[in-house]
């Protein structure tokens, strides 16, 4: 049976554990020359599926998870088709947005859609694209980072979902707990850590950052760590001491 909503559907996409991974590529530009194929990608849940044609060069270019897909005995290199029935399919929509000029394109709501964004960062982490992510992980921050005083924090779903779907260790948890401890209603949250359903994982990472943290400036936006950018919260590529910018890697003419 279908999900009855299209928040069941996004809850469908949220799968895998998150850990940093090796690249696709050594980041050089695709050459759009390249592009010789596409292939039929079927998102979401029978009776609400959506098809998307990229090119199979591009996801193969990008991404280990896709290249694994296309590559030797599987049904998905034979057929062409690759069915992606626990995603969401405005998820895989931004996506193939971002891989053809690695810009997410939100428009409208989704700007500041943090349990949208989210699912781009969780997805990102399962078909192992680190500047996917860290393009996601930049698009939270402005969702959630507007000047100050005004910082918006995270509903309780957002925050099941980061911490049910990523591991120890997660840029993406790290920066949820780092605006919790600099910016949140921490008063208030003390007494809903007690009465909601918060990760257990949660509760412990904000309790260790908060005693950890000396100080707890209110208007002095440069010592959030999270004040001018989100770089320090970007999937590493090994051999880097940053994590690279989102942006960078368009295709070329």
């Amino acid at each position: 049976m279908p999900p009855s909503s299209k928040q069941d559907v996004r809850e469908a996409s949220r799968a895998g554990p998150s850990s940093v991974r090796k690249p696709a590529n050594p980041r050089r530009p695709f050459r759009k020359q390249l592009l010789r194929s596409v292939v039929k990608v079927k998102v979401g849940p029978e009776g609400a599926q959506e098809e998307f044609q990229p090119h199979a060069e591009l996801l193969s270019y990008y991404s280990p998870f896709f290249k694994s897909m296309m590559n030797g005995n599987w049904v998905e290199a034979q057929t062409g088709i690759i069915n992606l029935s626990a995603d969401d399919p405005e998820v895989f929509e931004v996506f193939q947005n971002w891989l053809y000029g690695h810009d997410l394109g939100l428009v409208g709501d989704q700007v500041e859609d943090t349990s949208l964004i989210l699912c781009l960062w969780v997805f990102g982490d399962k078909i192992q694209v680190p500047d996917f992510q860290n393009a996601a992980i930049e698009a939270l921050r402005s969702a959630v980072v507007p000047p100050l005083p005004h910082t918006r924090t995270f509903r309780l779903q957002d925050i099941q979902t980061a911490f049910e779907h990523t591991g120890e260790g997660s840029p993406l948890r790290k920066f949820i707990v780092d605006l919790y401890v600099w910016d949140g209603p921490l008063n208030g949250l003390m007494a809903k850590l007690l009465e909601e359903d918060y990760p257990k994982a949660f509760i412990i990472q904000l309790f260790d950052a908060y005693t950890n943290t000396f100080q707890r400036p209110r208007n002095i936006k440069d010592r959030r760590p999270y004040g001018a950018n989100a770089e320090q919260y970007h999937v590493r590529y090994p051999g880097s001491s940053v994590g690279q910018e989102a942006g960078t890697d368009k295709v070329e003419a």
